[in-house]
């Protein structure tokens, strides 16, 4: 038992010295790394499947202790037998069992020829937001000299990017925000975002910037729509926590020049408890900020919900509308379940008289990817779900050919562009489009002029 608990411990060193190199390694303020180090591991020691990693320390010990008394044992034939039996041939299991897996989940045959005249090939990007007023944008996630990505972007026509600094709340009926830090000119955060919008700036590149609160504890499904306060002593605080969040980083869009602010995204059940607060905070952010604004309200419900839209410049949508009932669809179904939402968005743009921009909109490489495009993949699904870059293309294909069409739509931001799959084959079924035919689909669409 002791050599147990000893192993055991050392897999806790190993596990925080990791977190502690990846707290140290990321564009971070100094004011910060503590606190995210604390939540970044206690975040680990809550997901349950790290207990059992915790393991492998131990496990590696017994390996390693079996195979040296093999080798007592008999020598060399010895040793080898128990590297053959004990390594070899577990690898050589786990090998066949994961391509056997990865076969099937790429059964699919699409031939899609890929279109290479339509890329950019300038320097920067084609401006074509001048022309037509259609944001064509993409939420792009990585470090800030990620040089890679705004150049492939730019070659795909993309012409907006979407940053998402992400603010981390406990509970969802607790005003548990995480502590702010202001950001100043000797803060590593600040200097990150002046990073990010030089570079920007060298191509062209306009900017959203969209905060998100990633609600940490997740209980019974609870998640950021369902942050609602018991008291108005918790509601006062968690406005004044929030506000002073979003008031930050206004300043810094007005600092910078950032051409569009998102003053919220799904918080459904703080908008119905507490519509006054919001128009509050609008006024108080068009005191600091004097570009555009807008508010990223779910789809199903929360946008015909939101009291405050007359206050801002655009209706931004998350716009997971499902357009499928089946697997696999062909083209026209999509096309025919976009058209089924079409009077609600005309109706809102009508009523408000604002243009209607969908601040978030992206489906996954699935069968099912237009039946629920807002469910996300859970670890498992990600090894063994059938892959479909051609639902993907063709969910992207039927958007295209008809809400961005309609001159009361300002624009897409899509979900969503990692840099960690610049170099991707495609053969994932996430919402990234890296070496997927999905990409250009959305570059071809992109490089029409809207009339």
């Amino acid at each position: 038992m002791k050599q147990f608990l000893l192993w055991y411990a050392i897999g806790v060193v190993i596990l925080v010295i990791f977190v502690l190199a990846l707290v140290l390694i990321s564009d971070l303020g100094n004011s910060n790394r503590t606190s995210i180090f604390f939540q970044v591991l206690g975040r680990f020691f809550k997901f349950i499947p790290t207990y059992f990693v915790l393991l492998l320390p131990y496990f590696l010990f017994l390996l390693i202790r079996s195979i040296v008394r093999d080798y007592k044992k008999r020598k060399t034939s010895g040793l080898l037998k128990g590297i053959g039996l004990k390594i070899l041939l577990p690898a050589l299991i786990i090998w066949v069992a994961k391509e056997s897996i990865s076969h099937y989940r790429l059964t699919e045959n699409f031939d899609y020829v890929w279109d290479y005249s339509i890329e950019n090939k300038g320097s920067s990007i084609r401006n074509l937001y001048a022309k037509d007023k259609k944001q064509r944008g993409f939420h792009v996630f990585g470090r800030a000299n990620d040089s890679l990505s705004f150049e492939i972007l730019k070659t795909n026509n993309v012409e907006w990017l979407t940053y998402v600094p992400f603010i981390s709340q406990e509970y969802y009926d607790k005003p548990s925000l995480r502590k702010r830090s202001i950001l100043d000119d000797s803060n590593g955060r600040l200097q990150y975002w002046k990073r990010i919008k030089q570079r920007a700036e060298a191509y062209g590149f306009k900017i959203m910037l969209k905060p998100h609160i990633w609600l940490q504890n997740r209980e019974n499904g609870a998640w950021r729509s369902d942050i609602n306060m018991s008291t108005e002593k918790e509601w006062d605080q968690w406005f004044e926590d929030y506000s002073q969040y979003m008031l930050d980083y206004a300043t810094l869009a007005e600092t910078l020049n950032i051409e569009l602010f998102c003053i919220g995204t799904e918080l459904h059940k703080t908008v119905l408890e507490q519509p006054e607060r919001w128009h509050t905070l609008i006024s108080k952010i068009r005191t600091i900020y004097s570009g555009k604004l807008t508010y990223g309200a779910n789809w199903n419900q929360e946008v015909d919900d939101i009291p405050f839209w007359a206050a801002l410049d655009f209706i931004g949508v998350q716009a997971y509308y499902p357009i499928a009932k089946n697997e696999n669809p062909e083209l026209s179904e999509l096309e025919n379940g976009w058209e089924q939402h079409t009077s609600d968005l005309e109706f809102l743009h009508k009523k408000y008289k604002k243009p209607i921009l969908f601040t978030e909109l992206g489906y996954k490489s699935t069968t099912d990817a237009g039946i629920k495009p807002w469910e996300w993949n859970n670890l498992s699904n990600s090894f063994h779900k059938k892959i479909s870059k051609r639902t993907q293309a063709l969910c992207y294909q039927a958007f295209f050919n008809t809400i961005w069409q309609k001159p009361w739509l300002e624009g897409v931001h899509l979900w969503e562009w990692q840099s960690s799959s610049n170099d991707s084959d495609g053969n994932n079924n996430a919402f990234v489009v890296q070496g997927k035919p999905a990409l250009n689909v959305i570059a071809k669409e992109f490089k029409k002029v809207i009339d």
